[in-house]
């Protein structure tokens, strides 16, 4: 019989964490897996078998800014229920659309001012973002602009679960918009956005791209006849 004194001690790994500590690091760096494997059957995982490509919701959607969100789920990496993951991906999304609406399309053009267009982001991230606005706001824009009009708007959710519960997502967003005004243009934004969950998702970390910025239709005061010249004469 073991000495009432003497405890079993917890074994630990030898880089200093507890397991419960690791599989909390396991889950965090595998977060940047899932993309990556999300993205390798057509764009944004349509088509493919399995949970990708399947709608969230009942209605596949939400309305906001005038056009309906198309909410997807995507790839999902551990043990969760399909149901779950139509609920995650709702949440998601309405937090990716939180930053559209308040970054571009729920504003008074022209437009000069930005502050607040992040909500639903860390504090760190919002000053990334902010530091990177021409990208992450139609600040490039706004005040040559009269209205900016979002044409399609869609969000694909992957899931990282542990336990039987969602603990990381990446959302796989893409919105087309145009403009009216001085400048004329049709503009995709469209990238990866990593959430955690602390009191609501919250977005983390982002790769957004926005463009094309060259503008290949019509302009205000061309008529179609020299937008043809323009592009060559014909």
């Amino acid at each position: 019989m073991p000495h009432p004194a003497r405890r079993r001690r917890r074994r630990r790994h030898p880089s200093g964490h507890s397991p419960m500590r690791r599989a909390g690091l396991a889950a965090t760096a595998l977060v940047l897996v899932v993309p990556l494997a999300a993205c390798t059957a057509g764009e944004d995982g349509e088509g493919s078998s399995g949970p990708r490509g399947q709608r969230a919701g009942s209605d596949g959607g939400q309305r906001t800014g005038q056009v309906r969100t198309t909410v997807v789920r995507g790839a999902r990496v551990g043990r969760l229920s399909p149901k779950q993951h139509r609920q995650v991906a709702t949440r998601v999304a309405g937090v990716v659309d939180g930053w559209w609406d308040a970054a571009f399309v729920e504003a008074d053009y022209p437009r000069r001012r930005y502050q607040g267009s992040f909500p639903g982001f860390t504090r760190a991230a919002s000053a990334q973002a902010w530091r990177q606005r021409d990208l992450m706001t139609s600040a490039r824009l706004g005040d040559r602009i009269d209205d900016l009009v979002p044409l399609r708007r869609r969000v694909a959710v992957d899931v990282l679960a542990t336990g039987g519960r969602a603990r990381a997502v990446t959302a796989r967003a893409r919105m087309d918009y145009r403009t009216t005004g001085e400048v004329e243009k049709r503009i995709r934004v469209q990238g990866r956005l990593l959430l955690t969950f602390d009191r609501g998702w919250k977005v983390f970390g982002f790769d957004v791209t926005q463009g094309p910025w060259q503008t290949k239709g019509q302009t205000k005061g061309q008529t179609k006849q020299q937008a043809k010249r323009k592009r060559g004469g014909r």
